[in-house]
């Protein structure tokens, strides 16, 4: 019995030692805390992004996930050990949708952040959303936008073409005559600012002379111009308003306003020598300055302007 006994208890000294030694820690399935405090800083195909520390002693590190939205596929940062990442080679204009989880030694990652849209941006593409915002008639955005690409380059010529065109649909004759003065100063790769301030300078004092100039040159360098972001403003149109302004500077360039009219209007027979000839419309002037303002503004209806 006594033998019994003692082979019993060796036997549960046994299963006790070898469930002691099978036994251990319960493994970490604990994710850390979701970071918090993302934010965004936009720069020229890049977004640099920050975020608040998680405290948590076996913290490993960060990943940032991003996506071009809508429906682009996501991208997962390598481990970040510190608050603060730079993604770069994005592509400038389009939105991102970003965010950040933590990680710990284990391998247990938290949730993601909550997600932080972002647009990369240099001059070009800001410009570009700045005509779009200017061809839906949104001129507070078409401005934003026009400036925030200043902010890139302030020497951006196309911007201030932009500017100049915001204020003159804004009605701010003075501020769109400066603005497109100082593209047409950097050298911009179009007529638009300059058929933008023959259009404004007919209207400011003192203005003719330089709203002749635009004209002319405009006309000069491209003689078939249409604004590509209002078709409706095209080189015939810019004929006619130069010949307004020669009409309004005096006697001494009729003839200039005349021959524009003779390509405007066709087979119109004004005459100034010729009183019999002086009519428009089915309407007979008393002196040919009458007969050529009236033909001037005819024109312009036929313009639809």
């Amino acid at each position: 019995m006594r033998c019994f006994t003692n082979m019993f208890g060796a036997l549960v000294v046994i299963i006790l030692l070898t469930a002691c030694s099978c036994s251990g820690p319960d493994p970490d399935t604990r994710a850390p805390d979701t970071p918090i405090g993302l934010i965004t800083n936009a720069g020229d195909g890049s977004v640099t992004l920050t975020w608040l520390a998680v405290a948590a002693g076996d913290l490993a590190g960060y990943h940032i996930y991003y996506r071009e939205t809508p429906g682009g596929t996501e991208q997962k940062s390598a481990l970040l050990i510190g608050t603060g990442h730079t993604a770069s080679g994005l592509t400038n204009g389009v939105d991102y949708v970003f965010a950040v989880t933590s990680i710990d030694e284990a391998g247990n990652e938290s949730d993601r952040s909550s997600e932080v849209t972002a647009t990369p941006n240099n001059e070009e593409s800001l410009t570009a959303a700045g005509w779009t915002a200017w061809e839906a008639a949104d001129y507070t955005t078409a401005e934003q936008n026009f400036l925030s690409a200043l902010g890139h380059n302030p020497n951006h010529a196309e911007a201030f073409n932009g500017l100049g065109w915001t204020s003159l649909k804004e009605g701010e004759l003075q501020a769109a005559a400066d603005r497109f003065s100082e593209a047409v100063t950097r050298g911009p790769v179009n007529e638009d600012p300059r058929v933008g301030g023959l259009i404004v300078h007919r209207e400011l004092q003192g203005g003719l002379p330089i709203a002749m100039a635009y004209g002319r040159a405009a006309l000069t360098n491209d003689p078939t111009y249409v604004f590509s972001h209002d078709p409706s403003i095209d080189a015939d149109l810019v004929r006619l308003m130069l010949t307004q302004v020669y009409f309004l500077n005096g006697e001494s360039l009729f003839d200039e306003a005349q021959n524009l009219l003779d390509l405007l209007v066709s087979g119109n027979a004004l005459d100034p020598a010729l009183p019999s000839s002086w009519s428009v419309d089915s309407t007979t002037y008393s002196t040919y300055p009458a007969a050529l303002l009236a033909l001037i503004e005819y024109a312009f209806t036929l313009y639809g302007s």
